[in-house]
């Protein structure tokens, strides 16, 4: 009897402090481009400093420093690719760096090139291996894939691209690290939390927030959020988080497949769509809307949006 009281104790106590750790995780993404206290975090998550600092390493292995730090340079690296226009001094600042040469330093420690050598071709050399290492991985699901994309990094599908005016969106949600099937485990005790919580999980939208690139980061370490719309207030809880999905423009695109095929969608959006176009990447993660979800169906097909938040760019030539 005091094994089980003791081990729902355990548990209840771990799901309130990811809880509480969520607040902050909402906070960093939400303001990458601020200064990012950890005075101000830790209240956010209603923590003392210390206290914040030890239990955000718990959760998420990382110290705060070092995971605003590589929040950031993913970003950046991203931006150098999909806005070409854009300034490298300015994309610096929009990541949080107070500085060109910071922004070089840090960049050049993480991703072994200048930001200019990334720009120009640093990129396509890491995803290049990337792909060969997990397409050569028998442990990999999702080799097909690479093998059947790896010298397809130039050519590009026509895709159908509507750009919408969405309204932002409160969602309950739950984080998880790693591209991978176990995916479907989030899903399930996410819609588990709101029905138990009042919530008619049938008739509210699925939504997946994509922080990372998968072209850049390898799957096991990228980010992933199941998203679940709410119809009402509702306080998080349980290891649940409550945010809302910022609004504005966004690039949409429908697309159908299984498990993995989404990675190209994003890979022709990202790398040779956006580009081109006339709109640049906003500091706020893409989003998937399911109409189905592969990761609760039967059938393993999904059908769904998927969402990149965009603004007009600001014509003007290349600065570095």
């Amino acid at each position: 009897m005091c094994y089980f009281f003791a081990m729902s104790l355990r548990r209840n106590t771990a799901y309130e402090h990811q809880t509480r750790i969520n607040e902050a995780l909402y906070r960093i993404h939400a303001k990458l481009s601020d200064s990012l206290e950890i005075s101000g975090l830790a209240q956010s998550a209603c923590y003392s400093p210390y206290h914040f600092q030890r239990i955000f390493k718990q959760i998420t292995g990382e110290s705060v420093h070092d995971y605003i730090r590589r929040c950031r340079l993913e970003w950046a690296a991203n931006l150098l690719i999909y806005n070409p226009n854009m300034a490298i001094v300015d994309i610096a600042a929009e990541c949080g760096f107070h500085s060109n040469a910071s922004f070089n330093h840090a960049f050049k420690s993480c991703f072994n090139c200048s930001p200019t050598l990334w720009r120009r071709e640093g990129y396509e050399t890491r995803s290049r291996t990337l792909k060969t290492a997990w397409s050569a991985s028998a442990m990999n699901p999702h080799r097909q894939y690479y093998r059947d994309t790896l010298d397809s990094h130039n050519q590009s599908v026509q895709r159908q691209v509507e750009i919408k005016r969405l309204p932002s969106q409160p969602v309950a949600y739950i984080r998880h690290v790693g591209y991978d099937k176990r995916i479907s485990e989030v899903w399930a005790r996410l819609l588990d939390w709101g029905g138990a919580h009042g919530v008619d999980v049938k008739a509210q939208q699925m939504i997946a927030l994509h922080h990372s690139n998968p072209d850049l980061i390898p799957f096991d370490q990228c980010r992933y959020v199941a998203c679940l719309t709410l119809p009402k207030r509702i306080y998080p809880g349980d290891g649940v988080g409550v945010m809302e999905i910022p609004g504005g423009l966004h690039a949409c695109c429908q697309a159908e497949g299984m498990f993995g095929d989404l990675l190209y969608l994003m890979r022709d959006l990202y790398m040779h769509w956006l580009p081109a176009s006339d709109y640049q990447a906003r500091s706020i993660p893409p989003h998937a809307l399911y109409h189905d979800n592969h990761f609760i169906n039967q059938s393993g097909r999904f059908s769904l949006e998927f969402r990149i938040p965009v603004a007009r760019n600001a014509a003007g030539p290349d600065r570095f």
